[in-house]
């Protein structure tokens, strides 16, 4: 790998920025080591703004190649320290750190619901980032009371208490969390975006186990690829309104599960391998589904914040329609997927009990 220097860092991004942004379909590959070298370099604050904008901007342009991605999240994760929670079992919810502009997402109360069913759960985030600089968990735990920035420990320790814990990048990553108003002037989403929902701040004493949304279907080879490496044990990704962990209620349920036990022969450069880890599920196959999606008109002068929490916490109330739907199929695919449930119609019921029976809103409420 490369020395991180002032100098030498300065010479390496010339150099790959060189090859990189040449021009269309002409840039070049870096490796592995470079990659990690400059992420490192980026992160110590040892290269200058623009130069760390070129080279994101010509990355996406020229698309990121496997061994980019790797090597970025290499030197991300190098740069959190991870907790262990002392839990068998822990589900990571990754939803997308910019947020909701255009849908009203139950994720936010998703950890609680797992929770109630005896599933320690994390979910990570920021406050706010670009471009979206939607509707996001932590705004929603500000407004409802619950802490928002204790330390990954404390998170932790509430994971084991409580069942389930927010935690904010600015406390596991300050070094990248410091990236943010940098990535506000860059303006378009770069390999950044795809990859801070993958680090992991918090494990399980034993397994742990990576939940996540994608739009594109070039991400699901990726994200295995990058879940494998930084060590989780199983990654289930899911095609999810605006990328999140809530499924479109109008649409096939389309979704990957790897685990790394049977990953072990899966060729992540071969895109029609990860395929066949693909599983499309029609939505009416599940009984008393809504047929409809969520939206939100952009137009409106509705706080999406607050009508975020107020929805969700109507639905931990038992209030039924779309975004009680969209919680327990979400939640119940990952009881079912985890094996607490034998069928998917039976681990959706078995999400509507928790609701009706009120430990939904019980678990919610042990965040404040």
């Amino acid at each position: 790998m490369y020395k991180t220097s002032n100098e030498e860092a300065k010479n390496l991004m010339c150099d790959v920025i060189q090859r990189v942004a040449v021009g269309p379909d002409r840039g070049r590959d870096i490796d592995l080591d470079e990659a990690q070298a400059v992420m490192q370099a980026v992160l110590n604050g040892q290269i200058d703004e623009v130069q760390i904008a070129v080279f994101f901007i010509a990355l996406r342009m020229k698309r990121e190649s496997l061994q980019e991605c790797l090597g970025l999240f290499n030197a991300m994760q190098s740069n959190v320290e991870t907790s262990v929670c002392d839990v068998e079992q822990l589900i990571c919810l990754a939803d997308p750190f910019d947020g909701y502009v255009r849908h009203v997402s139950m994720s936010p109360f998703l950890p609680a619901v797992l929770a109630a069913c005896g599933l320690p759960t994390l979910i990570h985030g920021v406050e706010s980032v670009g471009p979206k600089h939607g509707v996001t968990a932590c705004k929603v735990y500000q407004l409802a009371g619950i802490e928002t920035f204790h330390s990954a420990q404390d998170a932790a320790n509430s994971i084991k208490q409580s069942g389930w814990a927010y935690l904010d990048q600015s406390q596991y990553a300050p070094k990248f969390f410091k990236l943010n108003n940098l990535r506000d002037q860059i303006v378009k989403r770069t390999a950044l975006t795809t990859l801070e929902r993958l680090l992991i701040p918090i494990k399980a004493r034993g397994k742990t186990h990576l939940m996540l949304g994608y739009v594109h279907q070039a991400y699901p080879q990726i994200y295995a690829a990058v879940a494998k490496n930084a060590g989780y044990d199983s990654a289930l990704l899911i095609k999810g309104v605006e990328g999140g962990l809530m499924p479109a209620l109008n649409k096939p349920l389309r979704r990957y599960f790897f685990t790394r036990e049977k990953s072990t022969k899966l060729d992540f450069n071969d895109a029609n391998s990860v395929e066949e880890y693909k599983e499309v599920l029609e939505i009416n196959e599940f009984s008393n589904i809504s047929q409809a999606a969520q939206l939100v008109d952009k137009e409106s002068e509705i706080n999406m914040t607050e009508l975020c929490l107020e929805t969700g916490l109507a639905v931990l109330a038992g209030q039924k329609g779309i975004a009680r739907d969209s919680l327990c199929l979400a939640a119940g695919q990952i009881l079912f997927t985890h094996q607490y449930s034998d069928s998917m119609n039976n681990a959706v019921d078995q999400i509507r009990d928790v609701i009706d029976s009120g430990k939904g809103l019980v678990s919610f409420n042990k965040g404040s």
